[in-house]
């Protein structure tokens, strides 16, 4: 009976095996969907990974900048120069500042001075611009590791800049 079976399925085409190409179909779709899913599991983890260590570096980025207090004392401008006393308020050394200035026109102008100021000292600065300015912004930065960061939660904002 089973060779009779056999011998019709042949003799229509068949081989007789029926269903290997199904099971074989199917082994390949869970090997494809086993390797899409590993592959966006390890995307995942890695892109999570990486989004952590950005979020706790900023964190501890705002956490020293809130140890860090500029003042600024006296402040006036000469032609070319803007002329500042700036004094580091607090217990942590503030590596550089950043001035920005506006002037008349609200047009920005400034940029990074590379100075050290070690706690309860008080530096003299000029910073090149042009123009008449109207007001400018001081910002301490401090280095965080090999990085340079900009506080700018506390930033330090002269108005009504005088003539020297």
């Amino acid at each position: 009976m089973k060779t009779r079976h056999l011998n019709y399925l042949r003799s229509r085409g068949g081989s007789g095996k029926k269903g290997v190409s199904v099971w074989i179909s199917w082994v390949l779709l869970t090997a494809f969907v086993v390797f899409i899913g590993t592959f966006v599991l390890q995307w995942s983890k890695s892109h999570t990974t990486k989004t952590v260590e950005d979020l706790t570096e900023k964190g501890e980025i705002l956490t020293l900048c809130q140890e860090t207090s500029i003042s600024v004392a006296g402040y006036c401008q000469k032609p070319q120069t803007l002329n500042i006393n700036v004094t580091n308020n607090n217990n942590r050394k503030v590596d550089g500042l950043k001035v920005r200035a506006f002037d008349i026109y609200n047009a920005p102008q400034g940029g990074e001075k590379n100075v050290s100021i070690a706690p309860q000292k008080t530096l003299s600065i000029e910073v090149v611009k042009q123009g008449v300015l109207k007001h400018a912004e001081v910002m301490p930065i401090i280095v965080v590791g090999k990085k340079r960061a900009v506080c700018q939660s506390r930033k330090i904002t002269v108005e009504s800049i005088d003539f020297c």
